[in-house]
């Protein structure tokens, strides 16, 4: 895997096309353990938006909890929205009274915030599925198919492997763990690789390259080194 990909987020698609079991209890601690959390938990919207019409009780309660945590994102980003403007307010005065440094960085960062605040608002209020809606990058979460007791389950599991008995601090000491490498496969992943897999269904996964490496060149004496993010669709 690479930086980042684009999954099918519905966990239904699991059933139709695997005939798997869904452990929805996994996804509704997953929700409330978000919703205690406050934004600490990353679950792309894709995710929620499977379960914008509830059929059971727990995809109900999965509902409820999605709404209550998007009410709580609404009300913080409304009040950075207020904060946000009065600061530009204040900002603009300061700049006809007399033009400052700081006044000006003030106006700048005020009206990128409020860009930014206004977009995540629209984010959170739109119903209409968008493909960036699937896709994840590490630390977030996505539907996943495993097996237990020799039966298909789906169940959600985070962008980033952790190996077992490992403590959660593992996680910050080697970010890069959501890569495994082809060459490290038999050596920092030689506990993982042929014996703990799950299936993930991905449209197409993304990578981050120099462009001059991409164009199979050496940098100019005065160019900088730029990024280039590559786009992977595999087919089939």
């Amino acid at each position: 895997m690479c930086y980042s990909a684009q999954v099918r987020a519905d966990h239904r698609t699991y059933v139709r096309l695997f005939g798997a079991d869904i452990s929805i209890r996994e996804f509704v601690e997953l929700f409330y353990n978000r919703l205690q959390s406050g934004s600490k938990l990353k679950i792309p919207k894709g995710m929620e938006l499977a379960f914008a019409d509830p059929q059971t009780p727990q995809e109900v309660e999965i509902k409820n909890l999605i709404d209550a945590y998007n009410g709580e994102q609404t009300t913080k980003l409304e009040q950075e929205l207020f904060e946000q403007r009065k600061r530009l307010v204040d900002a603009e005065r300061k700049l006809q009274e007399k033009p400052t440094k700081a006044a000006t960085e003030s106006q700048r960062i005020a009206t990128s915030k409020i860009a930014r605040a206004k977009g995540n608002l629209a984010d959170l209020r739109r119903t209409e599925v968008k493909e960036r809606d699937s896709r994840i990058f590490p630390l977030a979460y996505a539907p996943v198919m495993v097996v237990q007791d020799r039966k298909k389950v789906v169940l959600p599991m985070r962008y980033q492997c952790r190996p077992q008995g490992r403590p959660v601090s593992y996680d910050v000491e080697f970010s890069g763990t959501y890569n495994a490498r082809r060459d490290n496969l038999q050596r920092f992943w030689k506990r993982q690789f042929g014996y703990t897999h799950a299936v993930v269904l991905i449209n197409a996964f993304y990578e981050n390259v120099n462009r001059h490496k991409m164009e199979g060149r050496e940098l100019s004496p005065d160019e900088k080194v730029e990024n280039v993010v590559l786009e992977f669709r595999p087919k089939p």
